[in-house]
């Protein structure tokens, strides 16, 4: 591949690699996992909750990079950099790390963390416990066009991947990538996150007690919306006194009656706009929602919503 970048966008970070666990080299795929807002999610919470938080993501990674048996080669950070000698093996593991976070996230505060991941595939050269070449820096910046929640590959990938049936694929036309010349297209790859095991509650945390006026406000909420009243229940109070658990709490209940629910977050950091919420639910239901439905239920209004979530285009 020509027209790598001068500069590598992995040439730091913390070795990882176990000399038991030879790296590959040769035809290799590169796997990016990043943290979508890690630096805003940090001063939101602090340097101690912030890293507890980051752990926790990148020992969900590690685990089902594990599972999938491919090399984590290092951390970066914000992110974890993994290869596989098999390409269908690389993205399978990418969409069971999107699905074990999805989860992860339901059960308690996790301030709204998700992942972008990026894949490609082609020659690499190992070189103490680390690898190098083109076709990293390719797929670093393939991990770079994914969203929140996403699973991105690269033309070569897709290629070597063939008639993978259990990959369903979308074709998310050509990009430009950063010191690579020309346009390439990209694949977002489809996948749904998993139901609840325990929709009655929220799943790993205690029986939830107490917030009775509450909780019985938003079961009468529920209760209309299933009849087909749509209403809204506003949560509010200091930090710190139970708003997230109860809204989760009130999430896992509308699930358990069939309801879809969508998460979005506001944020305090200067220059992001107030409607990032809205745009955050559009992108979670463009994922889930196959799009000839989106658009039935969007009706008129599907071109003002594409101005905050191109996706539905």
């Amino acid at each position: 591949m020509k027209g790598a970048a001068t500069n590598s966008p992995v040439g730091t970070g913390v070795q990882l690699a176990d000399m038991a666990q030879e790296l590959p080299e040769g035809t290799v795929t590169i796997v990016f996992t990043d943290v979508v807002g890690s630096t805003a999610m940090t001063n939101r919470l602090g340097d101690e909750r912030g890293r507890e938080l980051m752990r926790e993501v990148e020992d969900i990674v590690r685990g089902r990079v594990e599972h999938h048996r491919g090399v984590e080669v290092k951390g970066l950070g914000d992110g974890q950099m993994v290869a596989f000698t098999s390409a269908r093996r690389a993205v399978l593991c990418a969409v069971d790390i999107q699905k074990a976070l999805e989860r992860w996230q339901r059960t308690g505060d996790r301030d709204g963390l998700a992942l972008r991941i990026g894949l490609h595939t082609g020659e690499v050269i190992r070189e103490q416990e680390d690898l190098f070449g083109a076709a990293v820096n390719f797929a670093a910046r393939v991990s770079s066009q994914a969203g929140a929640g996403e699973v991105i590959l690269s033309e070569a990938t897709k290629a070597v991947l063939g008639s993978a049936s259990e990959i369903a694929l979308d074709d998310r036309g050509e990009a430009e990538l950063k010191g690579f010349p020309g346009q390439w297209r990209l694949f977002a790859v489809h996948w749904e996150p998993e139901p609840d095991e325990a929709p009655a509650t929220t799943s790993g945390l205690t029986p939830y007690v107490g917030r009775v006026a509450e909780r019985a406000t938003i079961g009468e909420a529920l209760a209309k919306a299933k009849r087909g009243n749509g209403n809204i229940v506003f949560l509010g109070g200091e930090p710190g006194i139970g708003k997230t658990r109860l809204a989760n709490e009130a999430m896992a209940e509308a699930r358990r009656l069939g309801f879809f629910t969508v998460l979005g977050h506001c944020y305090e950091t200067d220059g992001t706009p107030p409607f990032v919420p809205f745009v955050e639910t559009f992108d979670y239901s463009f994922r889930v929602v196959p799009k000839e439905q989106l658009r039935a239920l969007v009706g008129d209004e599907g071109p003002e919503i594409a101005r905050l979530a191109p996706r539905l285009r």
